[in-house]
């Protein structure tokens, strides 16, 4: 059996958009699109959805997909990710495929369960570089500064790594060895099964907290994250107009 578990957190009572899991104007529910894109990868051994709201755990399974319950007391996407990978004990590796992500393809997550099985870190995620038309003072775009191994040094909402000698080099050009001069942090995550219990059992770091980003909370306890280098166009959905842009998005496909 294929040792990694894929898990969709999907809370129904979302601050910024409550009840996106389930909004379906494209015909199906948001839940529905972030689940067919991770069935497409073929490294996955299995994937659930995990949910605090027996709505969700129906419509999962009105459309074929396995769900369990999780507790309401959650804090976290990753600690909902933790509650329903105990009751999955055997798996190697634990995904956390974000339940916002309605563009999920193979490729990323590919590229992250590839590096995972590698070498082995104890967390890894993947980012892209930064994308054409977006502004790098975009607080909802996250960016990572990479070490020389590909772990990362820091995210941060701000633009990061400032270039002092240059400080309007373009975001989509390239540094003298190549590689792009900011990197886009995709929210996809990876853990090894026993680190992931760890994670979630630690407290919420100062970082974390001024930044709003959870996986700072590894850094600042000395865990090093592998970054692994993808391609990825999809966007998160947060708010009414995210949404509004991914229907606009599948509608033009469609025609």
């Amino acid at each position: 059996m294929n040792k990694v578990l894929a898990i969709i957190p999907a809370r129904l009572a979302s601050t910024r958009l409550p009840r996106k899991v389930l909004l379906n104007k494209t015909g199906k529910p948001l839940i529905q699109h972030v689940w067919e894109g991770a069935s497409a990868c073929k490294a996955i051994g299995k994937l659930v959805v995990a949910t605090d709201a027996e709505e969700v755990l129906n419509a999962v399974k009105s459309f074929g997909g396995e769900a369990v319950m999780t507790s309401p007391a959650c804090q976290s996407g990753t600690d909902r990710v933790a509650e329903a990978a105990r009751h999955f004990p055997g798996f190697d590796v634990v995904v956390n495929v974000q339940g916002d992500e309605p563009e999920m393809a193979k490729e990323p997550l590919q590229a992250l369960i590839e590096g995972m099985l590698r070498i082995r870190p104890v967390m890894g995620t993947v980012a892209v570089p930064w994308p054409a038309g977006v502004a790098l003072s975009e607080p909802g775009f996250v960016k990572v500064a990479l070490d020389c191994q590909g772990y990362a040094l820091y995210f941060s909402r701000s633009p990061i790594p400032y270039y002092r000698d240059e400080p309007k080099a373009a975001p989509d050009g390239t540094r003298a060895d190549g590689r792009p001069r900011y990197w886009k942090h995709v929210g996809l995550y990876a853990y090894q099964s026993a680190f992931l219990q760890q994670y979630a059992a630690m407290a919420p770091t100062p970082l974390e907290q001024a930044e709003g980003l959870e996986q700072l909370r590894a850094l600042e306890n000395g865990h090093r994250i592998a970054v692994f280098p993808t391609r990825y166009a999809g966007h998160e959905v947060n708010t009414p107009a995210d949404y509004e842009a991914f229907v606009a998005r599948v509608t033009g496909r469609k025609q």
